[in-house]
């Protein structure tokens, strides 16, 4: 089985579902219940992403009846959860997947099909020491987990522990498999100052692939797609990402970040076609915001505002520290509040360290004039040998008594 793969600036949690269940609970509970007329009448049409699935999940459950305890049926249904999670963005998903799991959820030794699912799950809520912790007991348990293996490094890469992922692929080079195991150096060498080989590489893998790997196959061509971007190499970013779009499956993290491409070349027009209908994505939406203001769509952008305001304030009051980054940026971008945009980029930056975090945290530095924090991260872009072009106008705007 081809390993899934959980991308952190891929997959933050979209709050709009379940601040709208919410909302509507509170409202229909005064109104009466509504009994339709007869067993034809039609209440609710199901989104096609449920109609797709519905008999999926109706064979799970009905085995559940049977066998609430059914470790197959259990692990197949909350890997069905996490799947429309992460493609419709719809955090409710991940909530049920969790249910699922809790006969085993705070087990010390779950079977290891769990102790993956549990990662996945506990990395989606930033939850890194826990999954990491998950994810190492999975590989002493199973050493020829590609998966597994593979998995760990992307949580160690995503905090920036380079070195710490770097044996982690040596470990699956060696233990694993070979093919993977230089999928996941190719990865580590593009973030500590070897991007062109990195590039080289990866791109030599994707002849290998066929039809029945295509999340693997968007996966690392996305993948290219951004070493070219971060090398200045703006047509080839360009030809990656387009031939990441042609592979025909949702992944809102390419979306999200080909939207943040289009925007950095002043193609708002395009952000605006590619992100139609996905504003259900609060980091979606927000390039949908960002996209709106470049267009000078006055109307359409303050819309926007105050759909990501309702569902910043939903978090806060779900105590969620999962939209930092993004309301980081939209504080940037249009509360003027920089100072708080500062406070969530550092309690990001302390969390993980990708391109966008980094990026991000050094913006917030300079419009306060942070000079010690911009200093930290100009000496963190040094010390891992960091390759990105676009972090050149940024790093230029720190005082030369402040630089190393």
């Amino acid at each position: 089985m081809k390993p899934r793969f959980t991308k952190t600036s891929l997959s933050y949690w979209s709050l709009a579902g379940s601040w709208f269940c919410s909302l509507t609970l509170s409202t229909s509970l005064q109104a009466a219940a509504y009994i339709p007329a007869s067993e034809q009448t039609v209440v609710a049409v199901l989104p096609n992403y449920l109609q797709a699935n519905s008999e999926a999940i109706r064979s799970f459950k009905r085995v559940l009846e049977q066998d609430p305890y059914s470790l197959e049926a259990n692990v197949g249904l909350a890997r069905l959860y996490i799947e429309l999670g992460r493609s419709e963005a719809d955090p409710r998903y991940y909530g049920y997947a969790e249910t699922v799991l809790q006969p085993w959820w705070t087990e010390a030794t779950p079977p290891p099909e769990v102790l993956l699912l549990r990662a996945t799950l506990r990395q989606h809520q930033h939850d890194y020491a826990a999954a990491l912790q998950d994810l190492k007991q999975l590989v002493r348990l199973q050493p020829n987990s590609s998966q597994g293996w593979l998995t760990l490094a992307v949580v160690q890469w995503v905090q920036g522990d380079y070195s710490a992922a770097r044996k982690t692929c040596n470990a699956l080079l060696t233990q694993a498999s070979t093919w993977y195991g230089s999928l996941c150096f190719s990865q580590v060498l593009s973030f500590t100052g070897d991007a062109e080989r990195a590039y080289a590489l990866q791109a030599s893998l994707l002849p290998s692939f066929n039809q029945n790997s295509l999340e693997l196959q968007q996966w690392v061509t996305t993948n290219l797609a951004e070493i070219a971007w971060r090398l200045g190499k703006l047509s080839l970013a360009e030809e990656h990402f387009q031939q990441a779009l042609a592979i025909k499956r949702r992944d809102n993290y390419l979306l999200r970040v080909y939207s943040d491409f289009l925007l950095s070349e002043q193609r708002p027009q395009e952000v605006l076609t590619l992100l139609k209908d996905k504003g259900s994505d609060d980091a979606l939406l927000l390039r949908l915001a960002l996209a709106s203001q470049q267009a000078q769509q006055t109307k359409q952008t303050q819309a926007y505002r105050h759909q990501l305001e309702a569902r910043y304030e939903a978090a806060r009051l779900r105590q969620s520290s999962l939209h930092r980054r993004d309301e980081a940026l939209y504080l940037l971008s249009f509360a003027g509040d920089s100072k708080q945009a500062l406070a969530l980029a550092q309690a990001n930056w302390a969390e993980q360290k990708e391109a966008e975090d980094t990026t991000l945290l050094l913006r917030a530095a300079l419009a306060n004039q942070d000079w010690v924090t911009a200093r930290k991260v100009q000496v963190w872009l040094a010390q891992t040998e960091q390759q990105d072009a676009r972090l050149q106008a940024l790093l230029v705007q720190i005082p030369v008594e402040q630089t190393l």
